[in-house]
C-alpha cells in the first residue's frame, strides 16, 4: 500500500490521482473481503507503488529546481504523513489481538509489530511464507509489507535522484529507465525460482516505483500539449484505466505473480498518470468525481484499518454466517477509517509537518519506536516460549532462576514448546527454576546408532549440568519414532541418570484437513474425526512412549482430554477458545487443559534419589 504524498504548496492539485488511489484501495478492499468478487484486486498495491514513485519524484524535482530540498524536511514530511495513523492502527490491532488471539498467534503479532515498526515487515513475511498462503486471519499486520517496501525505497531514492539531477541531469531519465528495466528483469527471473522473494523484496518491486518516477521525469520536461496532443494523452489515459480494470479480473493469485503479470497494472497506471499537463478526457473526468477523490484521500487509513478488522472478525467469529461477518467488516472498517482520517491522520499530518514542529516530529517517531519495538519483542517472548539452537549451550531460556523448591527442564521439539507457557506458569507457582530447551523443528532424541543430532548432544549437556527435579520431554512422537523406534528408549536410559523425574506427554489426536477456521467459515462443522491411518500410526508411537513408564518415568496420556463423547476431536474448550493451533499442535488453551494433570503428577511425585554421583548438595 502506498500512502499518498502530500503536495508541496506550489503543486497543482490533480484530483484524478486521488481517484486513482480510490480505485487501488477499493480493489484491495474488495479482494480481501471476498477474493472471488475481484480475483485480481491485490494488484491495487502495484497501482499504489507507481503512484508513489510518480508523486515523490514530482515533489523532489520541484524542490531540486527551487533549491529547497532538505533531507530533514523530506523525512519530516514522511513522518507526518505515515506514522500517526500507522502506530494508531498498530497499537489498536495488538490490543484487539490480546483479547482474541491464541497465545501463539499473539506472539506472532508481537514479532510482526516489531518488524513493521522497523520497516522490515516484508523481510519478516518473506521468511514466513507466500503472501497468498499466509493464514490471513492470524496475521493482522501482513499488509504492512508494502509500507516497508516503500519506506526502504524512500531511504535510498531522494539522494539517488539528487545525485542524478546534479551530475547527469540530461541522462537521469535514461538511467532511471535502466534501473527500472534491471529490476523488472530480476523480478521476472526470480518469480520463476523464488516467487515469495520476488513478491516481497524491494529490488524486485523497485521497478514499479521507478516506472512512476520515469513518468514524472518525462512530464516535468514535456511542453503543454496542443489539441491533438491532448486527445492522444486522453486516449492513452483511458487505455491505461482499461488495462487496470482488465488486471483486476484476469490476474490470479499464485506463484506466477508478480513476474511479467505485474506489467499489466503498472502500464495501466503509467498510462493514466502520463496525461499530466493539460489534463482532460473521460478517464480524468471519471477519476476526479468528488466521491472518488474523497475515498482516495482516505485511502491510507482505509488500507491500514481494513485488514486487521477483517482478520480479527474472521478469527473470532469463524462460526458466524458470511452476511454477518461481511456486514461487521464493512461497518467497522468504514467507521475506523473515518475516525482515523479526521481525528488522527489529517490533524497529525498538519501538526507534525509544520516547519517549527520538526523536532517534535522526530521525537514522536523516536518515542513510537522506543515503545513499539520492545513491546513487540516482549509480547513475542511472553506468549511463545521456544528456544533457538544457539540458546541451548547456554542453558536455553531460563525462568524463575531464584526458584528455591527445585528445578525443571522442558525438552523437545515444537510439540514441547507448546507447553512452554504452561511450564513457565507451573515453575513460578511451585517455586521451580525452569530451563526451556525445546526447539521448534528440532530433533532432541539420540539415534540408536551413528552420528547424534546436535540438539540431543547439547540438550543432554544441559540436563547433566542442571540435574533437574523434573524433566518434561514432549515431541511429535509419530514423526520422531517412525524410522527408529528404539531412540526414545535410548534417550530415556541416558536422561534417567541425571533427572529425578522424567515426564513424557503423548501426542494428541490430529485434526483432519477441514478442521480449521477457514473451512469452518465455509461451512465445515464438528464432529471432526482423525484419519484412520494417522490414528493407527499415532497410537503405535504413543504405545512406545507409554511402554517406558516405570521407576522415575511417568507418562501423561492426553488422548482422552481431546476426544469428545461422540468420538470426535475436541476443537474448542467450553469458553470457545480453540485448543489446537494447527492440525497437529495444541494451542496455549489446549496445553492449559493438560496443566492440571501435569501439576498433579509433579505434586505427587515420590522423592526418588538420582543415580548421579555428583548430586547437588541442596537436593539431598
Amino acid at each position: 500500500m502506498v500512502a499518498s504524498v502530500s503536495p508541496v504548496p506550489t503543486a497543482q492539485y490533480r484530483p484524478a490521482i486521488d481517484g486513482l488511489r480510490a480505485v487501488a484501495v477499493l480493489a484491495v478492499f474488495i479482494f480481501h473481503l471476498n477474493h472471488r468478487w475481484l480475483p485480481g484486486g491485490f494488484v491495487g498495491v502495484d497501482v499504489f507503488f507507481v503512484i508513489s514513485g510518480y508523486l515523490i519524484t514530482s515533489i523532489l524535482l520541484r524542490e531540486y529546481e527551487h533549491n529547497s530540498f532538505r533531507l530533514g524536511k523530506f523525512c519530516q514530511r514522511r513522518i507526518a504523513r505515515l506514522f500517526p495513523a500507522f502506530f494508531a492502527v498498530a497499537f489498536t490491532t495488538l490490543a484487539g489481538a490480546t483479547f482474541l488471539y491464541s497465545a501463539q498467534d499473539l506472539a506472532s503479532c508481537g514479532a510482526s509489530l516489531t518488524a513493521a515498526a522497523l520497516s522490515v515487515a516484508n523481510i519478516k513475511y518473506l521468511l514466513q511464507g507466500s503472501y497468498f498462503a499466509i493464514s490471513p486471519d492470524a496475521q493482522p499486520f501482513v499488509h504492512y509489507w508494502s509500507l516497508s517496501v516503500e519506506e526502504q525505497f524512500y531511504m535510498l531514492f531522494p539522494i539517488t535522484l539528487l545525485l542524478l539531477y546534479l551530475k547527469t541531469n540530461k541522462y537521469k531519465t535514461v538511467i532511471l529507465a535502466f534501473l527500472c528495466g534491471a529490476s523488472l528483469l530480476g523480478c521476472i527471473a526470480l518469480t520463476h525460482t523464488k516467487p515469495t522473494w520476488a513478491f516481497f523484496l524491494l529490488p524486485t518491486r523497485a521497478w514499479e516505483l521507478l516506472a512512476g518516477s520515469i513518468v514524472a521525469n518525462v512530464s516535468a520536461h514535456r511542453p503543454r500539449p496542443d489539441t491533438a496532443g491532448t486527445k492522444f494523452w486522453a486516449s492513452l489515459s483511458l487505455a491505461g484505466l482499461a488495462l487496470i480494470a482488465i488486471s483486476l479480473f484476469v490476474i490470479r493469485e499464485g506463484s506466477r505473480f508478480p513476474g511479467y503479470l505485474a506489467i499489466l497494472p503498472v502500464l495501466g497506471t503509467v498510462g493514466v498518470l502520463g496525461l499530466g499537463k493539460g489534463s482532460s478526457g473521460l478517464s480524468e473526468w471519471l477519476l476526479s468525481r468528488r466521491p472518488m477523490a474523497l475515498i482516495g484521500r482516505m485511502s491510507y487509513s482505509l488500507y491500514l484499518w481494513h485488514w486487521p478488522v477483517f482478520s480479527l472478525v474472521d478469527y473470532r467469529l469463524y462460526l458466524a454466517s458470511p452476511p454477518v461477518r461481511t456486514g461487521l467488516k464493512l461497518a467497522l472498517s468504514l467507521a475506523a477509517t473515518a475516525l482515523s482520517f479526521f481525528l488522527i491522520e489529517k490533524p497529525g499530518r498538519v501538526f507534525l509537518n509544520h516547519p517549527r514542529n520538526r523536532p517534535i516530529a522526530f521525537a514522536f517517531l523516536g518515542c513510537a519506536l522506543l515503545f513499539s519495538v520492545p513491546l513487540g519483542i516482549g509480547v513475542r517472548k511472553a506468549n511463545y516460549v521456544n528456544a533457538e539452537m544457539r540458546d541451548i549451550r547456554g542453558g536455553g531460556l531460563v525462568f524463575n532462576e531464584a526458584g528455591k523448591n527445585g528445578s525443571m527442564v522442558l525438552m523437545g521439539d515444537s510439540n514441547g514448546s507448546v507447553y512452554g507457557k504452561v511450564a513457565t506458569i507451573g515453575a513460578y507457582e511451585r517455586g521451580l527454576k525452569l530451563n526451556v530447551i525445546s526447539v521448534a523443528a528440532g530433533d532432541p532424541l539420540p539415534h540408536s546408532a551413528g552420528p547424534q543430532p546436535p540438539l540431543w548432544v547439547d540438550s543432554l549437556a544441559v540436563v547433566k549440568r542442571e540435574r533437574p527435579d523434573f524433566l518434561l520431554l514432549v515431541c511429535a512422537w509419530q514423526d520422531k519414532l517412525k524410522d527408529d523406534k528404539g531412540r526414545l528408549g535410548t534417550g530415556i536410559r541416558e536422561l534417567k541418570k541425571y533427572a529425578r523425574h522424567i515426564i513424557l506427554i503423548t501426542q494428541p489426536p490430529e485434526l483432519p484437513e477441514l478442521a480449521n477456521r477457514e473451512a469452518m467459515r465455509n461451512g465445515s462443522r464438528p464432529p471432526f474425526r482423525e484419519d484412520s491411518a494417522e490414528r493407527a500410526a499415532r497410537l503405535e508411537s504413543n504405545a512406545l512412549v507409554k511402554g517406558l513408564q516405570g521407576g522415575n518415568v511417568r507418562v501423561i496420556d492426553i488422548g482422552p482430554l481431546f476426544t469428545t463423547d461422540d468420538g470426535g476431536i475436541l476443537f474448542a474448550d467450553k469458553d470457545g477458545n480453540q485448543v489446537y493451533q494447527d492440525s497437529g499442535h495444541l494451542s496455549a488453551s489446549g496445553a492449559g487443559l493438560v496443566k492440571a494433570s501435569l501439576l498433579n503428577l509433579m505434586a505427587n511425585a515420590p522423592r526418588v534419589a538420582s543415580t548421579a554421583p555428583d548430586e547437588h548438595p541442596d537436593r539431598q
